[in-house]
């Protein structure tokens, strides 16, 4: 009896690891995994948006969402002036936009409408209503990559191999703080995995032209869709786009079918922007000539001609941009260590010919991604142009073959050696992440400099067809649904802007915050970029002759202060 429940538990357990349960069990694990993660942070990690662009290409959403079209609240005084130069009139209440890439925000819009009765902010929302819906519509999206991911994995290596690979990105905090970051970096991963898939399967039909050729197709449309999500993967593109010169043959004629696929996705796009401001790339670009200075804070507030070619130092930025990358290169790929061993990775030999050439394409992209970020500018690891996370889930796939290969080398023989080495190696992956959720949620806002029922209340006390002006404009066209003008460089332009009504509408308000209100007094207030505006940021305000002398301060501990031409509060 006892040799027979032996061997009843043995058929079990082998059913569990190698067995018909096994795809089931591992499934549900990986899917229990996904959902508890899932809920972990977008119902206790989520705490709203905290970057400009995130809140930018939302409100975009919002008026794609109403009917509005490509519009936009956020009004930059340098868009006013290529409308102007265009020979067009500005409208505050249909501007249109030629900043933010279009694919974001048209994607977004369906989450945002999904979340329509709650586009109204009340006064205890202290998360927006549509930015939750957004968050999840990211995770959606990162899961569906995670797929498509799994798919590159398995055709590189095996399934094992992907699906150790997946779940260490699964357990990768930066992933899921871009998740809910409202930034669109989950809709590019999913759309890179697309193409790297059919770069795959070109490469395995390579002797087959018109297969192969259809493929490389394929890939060149997703890239396509990637540089309307995001300009700055031109560069992942021009990098990717390299190795295919070298790889298929016949080559250069090979290269030129995924370039017209780019071409034939960007040009409509392009055109559109023409016709709207008179420049196919619209406000983007200037950052190059201005060594990745932030827009919002410098040629954006401009109301006269954008930066010229002769500011650039185009080298120097390079250098200076890579050097810091590269210092900051484990930050950026959110410590996992397994993708960094992707650089290692580099040196083995794989046996699989397609393994180890669709590397040389990952670095050829990466330092094409490198190149671009650098000349663009890099912020903090969750940024808008932080696009080193595109690459984790490929390089976690080298990095972990190379680490299994090391493994081997050591000839322990015991299988269960080998499944604790992988456990341990997704554990100490994981730390980040353990540390993220032990540690907690220290505000439930993103302050400073965020308020959203604060901003939200603007929308009560100023009309649709009033404009607010303020140092973070993109927060109060989002939560506030008002006409917002990014603070001009000076008083005299805000008083050209508001007195011969540039937008059709006038500017009624001025709200100030914690973005200028915490910057060091005399290098960025007194002497910088924002000194024509000393007096009003400094508290208290001195506001004789200004246009709007009422003003009161708002929480947090009076940090943000409205202006207006009259008191709006005091009666309400």
């Amino acid at each position: 009896m006892a040799a027979g429940n032996e061997i009843g538990i043995q058929s079990v357990l082998h059913s569990i690891e190698q067995g018909r349960l096994a795809p089931i069990i591992k499934g549900t694990m990986v899917g229990t995994l996904i959902v508890a993660l899932s809920l972990l942070y977008i119902f206790v990690q989520f705490r709203g948006f905290s970057t400009p662009t995130a809140m930018d290409q939302a409100q975009i959403a919002r008026n794609i969402a109403r009917g509005k079209g490509f519009t936009t609240g956020y009004i930059r005084p340098l868009a006013i002036y290529q409308l102007e130069y265009a020979g067009k009139k500005p409208d505050a209440s249909t501007f249109p936009d030629f900043y933010q890439s279009p694919l974001g925000p048209i994607v977004n819009s369906l989450a945002v409408f999904a979340a329509k009765s709650s586009w109204k902010i009340g006064p205890t929302d202290l998360v927006y209503g549509p930015e939750r819906a957004i968050a999840v519509l990211s995770v959606v999206l990162f899961v569906l990559a995670m797929i498509v991911w799994y798919f590159v994995g398995k055709k590189l290596f095996d399934a094992t191999l992907s699906a150790l690979g997946c779940t260490s990105v699964l357990l990768t905090d930066l992933m899921w703080q871009f998740s809910i970051s409202g930034l669109p970096q989950m809709l590019i991963l999913l759309l890179f995995g697309g193409a790297i898939l059919l770069t795959l399967t070109a490469m395995e039909i390579q002797d087959e032209t018109k297969a192969c050729f259809a493929r490389l197709f394929g890939s060149g449309l997703f890239f396509g869709l990637m540089v309307l999500t995001h300009a700055l993967v031109v560069w992942i593109f021009l990098g990717w786009l390299l190795f295919v010169v070298v790889y298929f043959r016949p080559r250069g004629v090979a290269a030129l079918v995924p370039l017209a696929a780019v071409v034939l996705v960007v040009t409509p796009w392009l055109v559109r922007n023409y016709a709207v401001c008179g420049n196919p790339f619209g406000l983007a670009g200037y950052e190059i000539l201005t060594n990745g200075a932030s827009a919002e804070s410098g040629y954006l507030r401009s109301l006269d001609e954008p930066p010229s070619v002769s500011n650039m130092h185009a080298l120097s930025t390079i250098r200076v941009g890579t050097f810091r990358q590269v210092g900051e290169l484990f930050a950026f790929l959110g410590m996992n260590f397994i993708a960094g061993a992707f650089f290692l990775a580099l040196l083995h030999p794989f046996r699989n010919p397609f393994a180890a050439a669709l590397r040389w394409s990952v670095l050829l992209a990466w330092i094409g991604c490198v190149v671009g970020m650098s000349l663009f500018g890099l912020g903090a690891p969750v940024s808008s142009n932080q696009l080193h996370i595109l690459f984790i889930p490929i390089f976690a796939f080298y990095g972990l073959a190379f680490l299994v290969v090391i493994w081997n080398r050591l000839e322990f023989e015991a299988p269960i050696l080998r499944k604790l080495f992988l456990a341990g190696v997704l554990i100490v992956g994981a730390f980040p992440m353990l540390g993220t959720h032990l540690a907690g949620r220290q505000f439930a806002i993103q302050w400073p400099p965020y308020v959203p029922p604060i901003i939200g209340v603007l929308n009560d006390w100023f009309s649709e067809d009033e404009v607010i002006a303020s140092d973070m404009p993109w927060a109060v066209a989002w939560y506030s649904d008002r006409p917002a003008l990014l603070l001009p460089e000076s008083v005299k332009a805000f008083s050209r802007i508001s007195d011969f009504r540039l937008v059709d509408k006038p500017v009624k308000g001025l709200f100030l915050t914690p973005v200028t209100g915490n910057l060091a007094l005399f290098p960025d207030i007194y002497k910088g970029s924002y000194k024509d505006w000393a007096l009003l940021i400094t508290r208290p305000p001195r506001v004789e002759g200004f246009a709007l002398p009422f003003y009161t301060g708002l929480p947090i501990e009076g940090e943000c202060i409205i202006f207006s031409d009259r008191d709006r509060w005091s009666r309400r």
